[in-house]
């Protein structure tokens, strides 16, 4: 019964994560919402509605360039794209679009700022003041999809049973390029993470372990 009433609550704990979508480039150079409140274990879904756009993670005192190993979509050129992060915890979280000066434009949002200091509003400011911009090598640190198409886990992805993956070819460091001008890199085709359907074939294969035990 103790066994029972374990996988029962971790079916729960299952279906208790939320996924958060964000809009990418829906009313111009802008995440919507730019600004997403979640849990640990939540899901965030960067869904691309078309353009040349990425999800690139920042540091708050450096806006407009990557973090290393910080997530990084790759350049999306179709409405059909998605990117999705499981956050492993509550922390802060900054990010901005490595298009042309998108960032420079206000094209920035933020995961969990607080309310004070280092806000969101602080953020946007200092991008829209920023004077370098990087982009990193290559696609890192969440699930990528095209629909209709194959899922793609880049190096660095968290999966929803916690712990990381590299099924994907790997990015040696996941590190930012060092390049501040030049032209832009091509759209990628990357980009939809059944992260979902995940937990739903958990959640399924815990309930078949309790019909075995019952």
């Amino acid at each position: 019964m103790q066994l029972l009433l374990t996988l029962v609550t971790f079916a729960s704990m299952a279906f208790a994560q939320t996924v958060h979508t964000v809009s990418v480039a829906s009313t111009g150079l802008t995440f919507t919402p730019d600004s997403i409140t979640a849990k640990t274990g939540d899901t965030i879904r960067f869904v691309f509605k078309g353009g040349n756009h990425t999800v690139t993670q920042a540091a708050f005192n450096s806006p407009c360039n990557p973090i290393t190993k910080g997530f990084f979509s790759g350049f999306t050129g179709s409405k059909s794209e998605s990117f999705s992060i499981i956050l492993e915890n509550t922390n802060p979280i900054y990010f901005y679009c490595a298009q042309s000066t998108h960032c420079q434009l206000g094209m920035v949002g933020a995961i969990n700022p607080p309310s004070t200091g280092n806000t969101l509003a602080a953020f946007k400011t200092a991008a829209m003041n920023a004077r370098t911009q990087s982009t990193p090598s290559s696609p890192y640190g969440g699930v990528i999809s095209v629909q209709g198409g194959a899922v793609s886990t880049a190096p660095g992805a968290v999966q929803s049973g916690g712990g990381s993956t590299t099924a994907a070819a790997t990015n040696p460091g996941g590190k930012a390029a060092t390049s501040t001008g030049g032209s832009q890199p091509k759209p990628t085709g990357n980009g939809v993470a059944a992260l979902t359907g995940d937990v739903a074939k958990v959640v399924m294969g815990i309930f078949g372990a309790v019909a075995l035990i019952v």
